[in-house]
């Protein structure tokens, strides 16, 4: 089933603990750019919020977690969604498996850590910063490598990135030095078993 709707940003559930927040900052300013109701309603139509409906009729984030972050940064209260899937008769147990199966669900926390669902936030406010998804993020921007199938894909390059990129990010001008570091990282023979991962584009 495929629903489209329009939800509260603040009860739509993350089905991630983490997100990057200056990745967040640039679709926020994105998402500012349009003038006027009607081409911010196309706008935010074109990057519908991905959800899957879940115990309690809850509705889970499957995709977009940074597009529905910036706008409820901006203030913003409602936002266009789809419902991709109706897993709202499964009980919760049943609920995080399947979730699982369909590669829905990524509970790493900030260090690249894999917890339990139950350590999901509540609400998108609750999710934390990891700037490695940020500088993952950037670098496939930049054309570094190409985007990966699904968001498993990009906790890979989040933690190849933690694994050979030590720097402090926590401030922009800290951010900008790794991203030198980054992408030619992303180029070389060390990612090459990376969904989308390309090599030297020389």
């Amino acid at each position: 089933m495929t629903e489209k709707t329009t939800a509260d940003l603040d009860t739509l559930r993350p089905t991630q603990i983490t997100l990057g927040l200056y990745q967040v900052h640039e679709k926020m300013d994105v998402s500012a750019r349009p003038r006027g109701e009607a081409a911010r309603t196309r706008f935010m139509n074109s990057h519908r919020i991905q959800t899957i409906a879940g115990p309690g009729g809850a509705l889970f984030i499957a995709d977009h977690h940074h597009w529905a972050r910036a706008w409820l940064e901006l203030g913003w209260h409602q936002a266009p969604v789809e419902i991709l899937d109706d897993l709202s008769a499964l009980s919760p147990g049943k609920f995080w498996k399947r979730m699982r199966e369909l590669g829905h669900l990524h509970p790493y926390d900030e260090h690249g850590k894999h917890l339990d669902a139950k350590a999901l936030p509540a609400t998108l406010m609750g999710m934390r910063d990891d700037p490695y998804r940020s500088l993952a993020a950037f670098t496939r921007n930049a054309g570094a490598y190409r985007k990966p199938g699904n968001a498993y894909g990009d906790f890979q390059w989040a933690a190849f990135f933690r694994r050979h990129v030590e720097e402090d990010m926590r401030s922009i001008a800290g951010f900008a030095r790794p991203m030198t570091f980054a992408i030619p990282l992303a180029r070389s023979s060390k990612a090459s078993n990376l969904p989308g991962f390309v090599g030297n584009c020389k």
